[in-house]
């Protein structure tokens, strides 16, 4: 055998214990098992704040004016708001009047649930010490019928809103 077949023999020798090597360590890799235990922890989540909508100026009978509202949120992750829908179980069915329009009947109101156009809102996480904060606008959303009473002149109203799915 010459020196240059031996040093090929050789080479060739190398290379097939290399892949034989690494062949093996990839089978190890694929085909290991094991057994394991871990632990998690959830976060707590807190209540979202709505503030109460306030209506637009220029409510008028048989108008439709906008309401504007604040939706603060005190964790530190985002939170989506589906929709926001009139909670009736609060004032005389979701909405109050200002104390000089107590004649006003509220019956005359409406609002429509209203969810951004199927987007819904994203209130920001908390950062630091500052709770996330978006004001909203929900157009269109409050309506007063046009046989409101007369004593509803120059009220202000105040509507409570609830998240919702």
């Amino acid at each position: 055998m010459s020196a240059r077949t031996g040093r090929m023999m050789l080479a060739a020798l190398a290379v097939g214990a290399f892949v034989v090597a690494g062949g093996g360590a990839a089978y190890a890799f694929w085909t290991t098992t094991g057994t394991g235990t871990g632990t998690g922890v959830t976060g707590v989540t807190s209540a979202l704040t709505l503030s109460t909508g306030t209506a637009a100026p220029g409510l008028y009978p048989g108008s439709t004016v906008t309401v504007t509202l604040t939706a603060t949120n005190p964790n530190t992750s985002p939170i989506v708001i589906p929709s926001l829908a009139l909670d009736t179980t609060q004032g005389t069915g979701g909405f109050t009047v200002d104390a000089g329009h107590s004649g006003c009947t509220l019956t005359a109101l409406g609002f429509a649930t209203q969810n951004n156009g199927g987007a819904g809102w994203t209130v920001p996480a908390k950062v630091g010490s500052t709770n996330g904060s978006l004001s909203i606008s929900l157009p269109s959303a409050l309506t007063l019928s046009a046989n409101a009473a007369n004593s509803c002149q120059g009220a202000s109203f105040t509507a409570y809103l609830r998240a919702s799915s």
